[in-house]
């Protein structure tokens, strides 16, 4: 093999074609490249961040709602039981009314009852004395016998 001015003269243009496809077509690809891989880079880091700011979001999101049903269930919870001692009072109050009501029913037929009996009891005696003066043909109201004076 024999080395010559024509070897020498490829091996420095090989060298000056390698340095110009460096400078000028290798360098600005691997920089494109590079950017692009950086902006890969930073977009994958921003959506896991956003990921975990989603996720983070969503928790925070069923703790409140769970906070909130709890709060709901306790206001429902209390209401029910206010109303329905609402209504043990209302229907306590409904009954004391109804006993009082029913008890001065109670006394004013007891007190209609003694005064019909009263009346009857003056009507039964009143006819006992008038069939005794037409039966009998005494007067017994005045307590005085007129017998056979018809």
């Amino acid at each position: 093999m024999e080395f010559n001015a024509t070897f020498i003269i490829s091996m420095l243009s090989f060298i000056v074609f390698v340095f110009l496809m460096n400078r000028i077509f290798y360098a600005p690809i691997t920089k494109i490249v590079e950017e692009r891989e950086n902006i890969m880079n930073a977009n994958y880091n921003e959506a896991d961040d956003m990921n975990n700011k989603a996720n983070t979001l969503l928790t925070e999101r069923d703790e409140k709602l769970a906070l909130a049903e709890d709060e709901a269930r306790k206001t429902i919870a209390d209401k029910i039981k206010e109303y329905n001692d609402i209504g043990k009072a209302q229907i306590n109050e409904a009954v004391k009314v109804s006993s009082a009501e029913i008890n001065e029913k109670k006394n004013a037929l007891q007190d209609e009852y003694n005064d019909a009996k009263s009346a009857l009891d003056a009507q039964i005696e009143s006819l006992a004395s008038t069939l005794a003066d037409k039966v009998l043909g005494t007067d017994i109201t005045a307590g005085n016998v007129n017998r056979g004076q018809s």
